[in-house]
């Protein structure tokens, strides 16, 4: 089943550029871009929890110490691409049906990393809205924490992503997630408070973990491949993707200039870093309505125009060879 979303959102005609371009001229490009498909949602849910599941089994069948951190490093990744998901059904991009679209988000993505799609949503909406202001929830994370604070001298970036490795940053990450979490927005710290319907199905799905952890003795497992790689492994490849998609610098007027593109990133980039086209985030920022598997089509409309900015607002990878992210975020000269 196929639909179109709402005409515009409150991102779209909200979205600020001060370097002109003709948006009307894609109009009739992005409403069919941005079209859901309610397969292409079922689908990316399903195959991270296969890569999760077969992960598991790896570990039970091996049982080597090696082992468990291979399956902690894969299963890092799939939780690194479940919270993309959580954002993709912010947007309503998993599903045409609202209610269906928070349900499978709550329940297969946001729920098993500790956050909830409606708390989640709150706080990305007004991200979108004020992006790199003091209105800006991430922003202002970012200005009390140095550790977000890049570019950096490469040492002083290379020290950052171990210490995420290594849990050094791990009580900082938390404080970010609690507005998300449905903790948090009970004790009034996050989001709207949660629904009855949220109440019941976060009630249900903790007790169906604890009695399926306890049945099956998988409380071990449960530690060492889903807690501590969550705060750990895959923080690393959070605060790789989230200080590319912006600087959090004091924000110009031209949001062209604190969000950004990485056009090739490398399969092994696409796993760990920018599962789901992530890393098309400008385009996402400038029509938040196209879902991520219409995010390519997007960025080459938005090329033909004069938006990118090589260095700037567009980079060619992530990590590898010369204009790649990491020569922004390692460029800091040494004091």
């Amino acid at each position: 089943m196929l639909a179109i979303p709402e005409p515009l959102s409150l991102d779209d005609s909200e979205a600020v550029t001060s370097r002109t371009f003709e948006r009307r001229s894609l109009t009739a490009a992005v409403r069919e871009l941005s079209v859901v498909a309610n397969a292409r949602g079922m689908w990316a849910v399903a195959r991270q929890w296969i890569i999760i599941g077969l992960s598991v089994a790896f570990t039970v069948q091996v049982d080597q110490w090696w082992a468990w951190l291979v399956a902690a490093v894969f299963i890092s990744t799939r939780q690194h691409a479940l919270l993309s998901l959580v954002h993709e059904a912010s947007h309503h991009h998993l599903l045409t049906n609202r209610f269906a679209n928070d349900f499978l988000a709550d329940v297969l993505c946001a729920f098993p990393m500790n956050i909830t799609t409606a708390g989640y949503r709150k706080e990305h909406a007004e991200h979108h809205r004020y992006v790199n202001t003091p209105k800006d929830p991430y922003w202002r994370t970012a200005q009390r924490d140095s550790a977000w604070i890049f570019p950096r001298t490469r040492w002083g970036a290379a020290s950052v992503l171990l210490g995420d490795m290594v849990g050094v940053f791990t009580l900082s990450h938390l404080k970010i997630m609690i507005p998300w979490s449905f903790t948090g927005r009970m004790m009034g710290k996050g989001g709207p408070p949660p629904s009855g319907a949220e109440k019941v199905r976060y009630t249900l799905w903790m007790l169906g973990l604890v009695a399926f952890l306890t049945l099956t003795g998988g409380w071990l497992h449960y530690l060492l491949l889903w807690s501590v790689p969550s705060l750990t492994l895959m923080m690393v490849a959070f605060r790789i993707r989230a200080v590319v998609e912006h600087p959090f610098t004091p924000a110009t007027p031209d949001e062209t200039h604190e969000t950004r593109d990485v056009e090739s990133p490398t399969w092994f980039e696409r796993f760990f870093i920018a599962p789901f086209n992530a890393g098309y985030h400008l385009s996402h920022h400038l029509f938040p309505s196209v879902p991520y598997y219409h995010l390519p089509e997007l960025h080459a409309q938005l090329k033909k125009t004069s938006l990118f900015r090589s260095g700037e607002n567009h980079f060619r990878t992530y990590l590898s060879g010369e204009g790649s992210a990491w020569t922004f975020m390692a460029s800091a000269e040494k004091k």
